[in-house]
């Protein structure tokens, strides 16, 4: 209540507020994941992969191979890498293509997630964030 008091005076002097903090400039993507760490440790996994396995885009059941050798569900559930691989997925890190494949005489559907140019900007980011010293 005082505080409005105060800005209604302040207007009425004709004295100019101060510009928001961060001048309107919108929060850098990996800004964005470091306020869900579990996004952000699946988003670091999804690369490690990548790397490890020389491979350009993985499935739901390799990534959650490598996670179970890597122990990266001492923390996290199966469930929850699940949800952060959608969830990059609808925020955009991350891309789907479905492919029909035969198994045991029936057809499946396998879906291939590929990281975008987004994904790799966040990459890039943290690793110029990274002190070698």
């Amino acid at each position: 209540m005082a505080r409005d008091k105060l800005l209604k005076g302040l207007e009425l002097r004709g004295v100019r507020q101060s510009a928001p903090q961060n001048y309107g400039a919108k929060p850098s993507d990996l800004e964005v994941l470091l306020r869900a760490p579990s996004l952000y440790r699946t988003l670091l996994l999804i690369n490690e992969y990548l790397q490890v396995k020389c491979r350009r885009g993985f499935t739901y059941d390799g990534i959650k191979a490598y996670a179970a050798e890597k122990g990266f569900y001492r923390n996290y559930s199966d469930r929850t890498l699940d949800r952060g691989v959608r969830k990059l997925r609808e925020l955009g890190y991350l891309r789907s293509i479905e492919k029909k494949a035969k198994r045991n005489n029936r057809t499946v559907t396998i879906v291939i997630f590929i990281p975008t140019k987004r994904f790799w900007r966040v990459v890039e980011e943290r690793e110029g964030l990274i002190d070698d010293g």
